[in-house]
């Protein structure tokens, strides 16, 4: 019998190595990528909980439901969504210094995004008993939609993010499968999705890989206020 124990953290392990890879590649960005892989980091842990309701179970190394897989997924996600538009499309963030007022305005500014995706998914998941995939969609739908209304000059990195972690996100699935067979249909609530998969990737899972590259790919920059240009090394 195949012993899915570390399962979950060599899927974790191979897109931590693409972060790496893109960390390495572009200094001018490693700020960013590290902000914002430490702040899903942390809500990747507090999420978990509610994905096991309806989505999958998996093991992790500790023995527990919520793990350091948990962060670590949450960790390398939102790292590799919040720049592989920019290295894929040769674009840095322009570093243009704001006025101290507009700075201040900034620290509230990043609350609203994440309030409301945070409030649209607990309602929808406790209060009105949606899938918890069904609910995450709609969760980062609305956000997102706010972020175009307030910034059309983002739209692009937001769809190309989600389209770009979403094959990246591949690599998570493919990876495990490889060395430990079997993995996806043990440990996935099969019977509560669409069944469809794609390279052993539910298609679910794919489609909130798009989601949430769509949401996490231009919030820096729409966090900060800043604009992107062409890089020129």
């Amino acid at each position: 019998m195949v012993n899915y124990t570390y399962s979950y953290m060599i899927a974790d392990l191979a897109l931590l190595l693409v972060w790496f890879v893109l960390y390495y590649l572009r200094k001018d960005i490693r700020k960013e990528m590290l902000i914002v892989s430490l702040v899903f980091g942390v809500i990747g842990v507090l999420v978990e909980p509610t994905y096991l309701i309806d989505w999958w179970h998996p093991l992790t190394i500790t023995n527990t439901s919520v793990g350091i897989e948990d962060f670590l997924f949450g960790f390398v996600t939102a790292g590799i969504s919040a720049v592989i538009y920019l290295i894929i499309f040769n674009k840095r963030i322009n570093l243009k210094v704001k006025k101290k007022k507009e700075t201040e305005l900034k620290k509230i500014k990043i609350a609203i995004p994440l309030i409301l995706l945070a409030v649209i998914f607990l309602v929808c998941v406790y209060l009105f008993k949606i899938h918890t995939f069904y609910s995450s969609l709609i969760a980062f739908a609305i956000p997102i939609i706010y972020i175009w209304y307030k910034r059309k000059d983002l739209i692009v990195d937001s769809i190309l993010s989600g389209i770009l972690l979403a094959i990246i996100g591949l690599v998570w699935f493919i990876v495990p499968q490889l060395i430990t067979p079997g993995w996806v249909k043990t440990y996935w609530f099969m019977e509560n999705l669409s069944g469809i998969t794609i390279l052993t990737a539910p298609i679910e899972d794919l489609i909130w890989g798009f989601f949430a590259g769509a949401f996490i790919g231009p919030l820096y920059q729409y966090w900060q206020e800043k604009k992107l240009t062409n890089y020129k090394k």
